[in-house]
């Protein structure tokens, strides 16, 4: 069977082992956005499409390639309209929304210097972002109108999504989907200065059945299996803050052996047919 991964750059060490055991018995390839293909098919100047792609990267580039491989026949992991919402807040926001799953309040607005420009009431404080997920997006607790204007100078031309701030006591409560596994870390909210190092794993066992519950519907809201949600837990319940697809898993439990456990059926013979 032939696995392609579409990655922004060098795959980390979850993923290298899990690509380096697949190609055991598998023929395999990872491609970034150096070597990304112009696309998959069986027309003149596209690459024969795989049976199945693993969609890691976040790029534009590599969603368009990973939808010409679905349209070819290829099983997509995330799917590419599924990674799309995903990244982006505001429809990640109405999709839970549609789905009844718990989430802050939330407004999106084209630029940072529109929200709040026609003069309505905003319920202070608002947790600003970057509509669009990235690395170096805007993240920030927001308390007013005084220190909205002080980031207008950086970001006051970027599309933002605002949610409602939700009384929690400074952690969020990361949580790793891979397929049927689930792993969870109690880490400083990302409000705050982040030291992976020090996440507190969490028993899935032990984890309450609403947070289970919350984390896999925001999966199942977003049509996403591999995926991170950052849970605030506030006045005793569970929302949900962010939906991550396809991350890193560095803080997951035994990531690469649920990956592989994940893939193992999909790679079974007659499963996928390109």
């Amino acid at each position: 069977m032939r696995i392609h991964l579409l990655a922004e750059s060098s795959p980390n060490p979850v993923l290298t082992a899990v690509m380096e055991e697949l190609a055991r018995e598998h023929e395999v390839a990872v491609h970034d956005t150096r070597t990304l293909p112009a696309g998959y098919g069986r027309g003149p100047g596209l690459q024969e499409p795989p049976d199945v792609v693993l969609l890691k990267s976040r790029t534009p580039q590599a969603r368009r390639v990973a939808r010409t491989a679905e349209r070819a026949g290829s099983l997509v992991v995330n799917p590419p309209a599924a990674t799309t919402t995903a990244l982006d807040r505001a429809a990640t926001a109405d999709a839970l929304d549609r789905a009844g799953v718990p989430a802050p309040r939330s407004w999106s607005v084209p630029a940072l210097r529109d929200l709040g420009a026609d003069g309505a009431a905003l319920p202070w404080p608002l947790v600003v972002k970057s509509r669009t997920s990235s690395r170096r997006d805007l993240v920030r607790l927001v308390t007013g109108r005084a220190e909205l204007d002080e980031l207008l100078a950086e970001w006051g031309d970027e599309p933002v999504v605002a949610q409602e701030f939700a009384a929690n006591d400074g952690f969020d409560i990361k949580v790793w989907v891979i397929g049927s596994d689930l792993s969870a870390a109690r880490r400083r909210s990302a409000l705050e200065p982040i030291d992976k190092s020090a996440d507190q794993h969490l028993d899935p066992a032990d984890l309450p059945a609403d947070w289970t519950r919350t984390a896999r519907d925001a999966g199942a809201a977003l049509g996403l299996q591999l995926y991170g949600v950052d849970l605030l837990i506030t006045g005793g319940h569970p929302v949900v803050v962010d939906v991550n697809p396809f991350p890193g898993f560095r803080g997951a439990r035994g990531p690469a052996e649920s990956l592989l456990r994940f893939l193992s059926p999909i790679m079974a013979p007659g499963m996928v047919a390109a």
